[in-house]
């Protein structure tokens, strides 16, 4: 299942350069180790269904996969007491 291409839409990006430096290298790297295993994160349940996380620390790198493409899409970064809620108003349509 090698070979993922990732995908970071500028809002991630915008997350992503804010982070502490050490949890920005924590999720660069998990976003590398994902895109060779994306069997490494742990679907998510309920309204987030079909996604997929990753923990980084108290940080989570929330995504889905693009199977036939082979894009590993990061829709999500957060902390994990905020992450789940917001992302869950974003599919709502809040």
């Amino acid at each position: 299942m090698a070979g993922y291409r990732p995908d970071i839409p500028p809002h991630v990006a915008e997350v992503l350069q804010h982070l502490p430096p050490d949890v920005k290298r924590g999720v660069k790297a998990a976003i590398r180790a994902l895109s060779d295993d994306p069997a490494k994160g742990a679907p998510l349940q309920g309204q987030l269904e079909g996604l997929m996380k990753y923990r980084v620390k108290r940080f989570r790198s929330v995504y889905e996969l693009d199977r036939s493409r082979r894009i590993l899409r990061v829709v999500a970064i957060g902390h994990r007491r905020a992450v789940y809620e917001e992302l869950a108003d974003a599919v709502r349509g809040r």
